[in-house]
């Protein structure tokens, strides 16, 4: 998988190959300060994409996050549907977090891929 991952000032590309999908990548991680309540809070979120597989079967792409405490600990699927675009859009952070991503591409009879080449170190700002 070759995946990419851009952050507010780091780039990372990582160019192994593992599984059907091939990752791009973290193209950022976004802040909109939003206050409405008068918490200080802001909304963080991490956009990904991905080369679409060449295989003709593929029909779709999971999306796993996992929180990464100097390493990457159990993935969860984090789309509730089978994506079927190249991109997804991950609101659901936290800030001050560390996170790892990886995709997996499935095929027509459901079945899925290993994951994709796994990006770490995906640090969400404080607000």
């Amino acid at each position: 998988m070759k995946m990419r991952v851009f952050l507010v000032r780091r780039s990372v590309e990582i160019v192994s190959l593992a599984a059907t999908a091939v990752l791009l990548g973290c193209v950022g991680v976004s802040s909109t300060a939003v206050d409405q309540a008068g918490t200080g809070a802001s909304t963080h979120t991490v956009h990904l994409s991905w080369n679409a597989s060449t295989s003709a079967e593929i029909i779709g792409y999971n999306i796993y996050r996992a929180v990464d405490n100097n390493s990457c600990g159990p993935s969860s699927k984090i789309n509730s549907a089978l994506n079927t675009s190249t991109q997804y859009a991950d609101s659901d952070v936290t800030a001050g977090t560390s996170y790892c991503y990886a995709t997996t591409a499935v095929n027509a009879n459901n079945e899925e891929s290993g994951y994709s080449n796994i990006v770490s170190d995906i640090q969400i700002p404080l607000p």
